[in-house]
């Protein structure tokens, strides 16, 4: 009499169909356990960020024009020199001072008409923005397509900056208040910030794909020399 019993081979295909359907779950945790997630061109819109202030910076006058050392002039609180300044009753910013730039502005010359040294007091901001995604690690891209750190003239660390809760600062001498595109990498929701663990992680598809080998293996074992459809000849 020669058995021959499906059952073993009917759980071992229930079980490689189940454990393909668990490795790609697994796989797709494995990936976001260890890569980092990636945006690209997310569109961010700029205003100017905290006004800064900056009091008593010396300048050279030129013809009636000023450029102050930052980007982002708001506004000038003090001009002039030990012998004529805005503080004087006679003198006041909003009629012989004005802002004409990122970093220029122009005074009077009837109230200052030599060239030279000056004091200015002013406060100015950076443009600033916050990505959809927090956790930033590194950003690719930032612009739009006048300024972009495509350009030699605009550099990641210099002219644009960002800080792990995703706020982005830009220069405002390169970008304006509304909107740009930035491109960037982030740790996920399932990331595990601790990369040494990252090969030990990887390892778990191969544990499992050996599991489930060994499983089949052993099932086919089983139903070899009891061959039974469920009845005797």
């Amino acid at each position: 009499m020669v058995e021959f019993s499906l059952k073993p081979i009917i759980l071992f295909f229930v079980v490689i169909i189940m454990g393909v359907v668990f490795l790609g779950e697994i796989a797709d945790n494995q990936v976001e356990n260890t890569e980092l997630s990636g945006v690209t061109n997310e569109s961010i819109t700029m205003s100017s960020g905290t006004a800064n202030a900056v009091i008593n910076e010396t300048i050279a006058i030129v013809s009636q024009v000023g450029v102050v050392g930052n980007c982002g002039l708001i506004d000038i609180t003090f001009f002039g020199n030990s012998s004529n300044s805005t503080d004087l009753p006679n003198v006041n910013v909003s009629q012989h001072v004005n802002i004409t730039g990122y970093r220029e502005f122009i005074v009077s010359a009837a109230q200052f008409p030599a060239d030279g040294d000056y004091n200015v007091s002013y406060t100015f901001a950076a443009r600033t923005g916050s990505t959809a995604q927090d956790d930033l690690v590194s950003i690719s891209f930032f612009g739009n397509g006048t300024n972009n750190t495509f350009l030699s003239s605009v550099a990641i660390g210099t002219q644009v900056n960002f800080t792990k809760p995703g706020v982005i600062t830009a220069s405002s001498c390169h970008f304006s208040n509304g909107n740009n595109n930035i491109s960037y990498k982030y740790e996920g929701d399932l990331y595990v910030v601790d990369t040494k663990t990252h090969p030990l992680l990887k390892l778990i598809i191969v544990f499992f794909v050996l599991v489930i080998f060994a499983f089949g293996v052993q099932s086919m074992r089983d139903s070899s020399g009891n061959f039974s459809f469920g009845f005797n000849k």
